[in-house]
């Protein structure tokens, strides 16, 4: 082997050897958030007006979709029972089929019917269901944060020096560290 290429061997090895020693990129953990649950504690009384509001205007938004869908087809089955708030999309369901003189009547709008029908419903009792959860709902006038418990955030911090062993009986020293 020509002194060069000896030379050229050896910073190969060695720079492979360093690629080797080096440490990988440090990642540090996400800190841990530290969550307390009091069931003592309430929300304040303003979320009673808002989930009355969105309950309120939910079940209005079912009944009001409802409602247009009965004055667009008259003459669909149940189409005047969907004018009934709440109760009247359960009536509907009952008078599933096609029109009578429909002669376009298919399957599929039969079932798609339906199930516009059953959402409209659910969408309407839902909506009855927040406003009752808005009428029972239990509330605190001293929900205040100085209650809650701060974020503890823990170190992990540890350094560790190690010794490295380099090509031709070289020695080194390394520091290693985990943020």
């Amino acid at each position: 082997m020509t002194p060069r290429r000896r030379r050229l061997a050896s910073a190969f090895a060695m720079a492979l050897s360093l690629g080797c020693f080096l440490p990988e990129r440090a990642r540090a953990d996400e800190p841990v958030r530290v969550t307390t649950y009091d069931p003592g504690e309430y929300p304040p009384p303003s979320t009673r007006w808002g989930l009355l509001a969105v309950g309120a205007g939910s079940s209005l938004a079912w009944y009001g979709g409802g409602l247009a869908f009965s004055y667009a087809w008259p003459d669909a089955p149940g189409a005047n029972d969907l004018r009934i708030p709440v109760a009247g999309p359960w009536m509907a369901l009952a008078d599933t089929g096609c029109a009578d003189g429909d002669p376009d009547c298919s399957t599929f709008m039969v079932v798609a019917r339906a199930i516009l029908t059953t959402m409209n419903g659910i969408g309407q009792v839902g909506g009855l269901a927040i406003v009752g959860e808005a009428l029972f709902l239990p509330t605190s006038a001293g929900a205040s944060a100085a209650r809650r418990t701060p974020t503890r955030r823990t170190s992990s911090l540890r350094v560790q020096a190690l010794p490295v062993m380099a090509p031709q009986g070289g020695v080194g020293l390394g520091v290693f560290g985990q943020f």
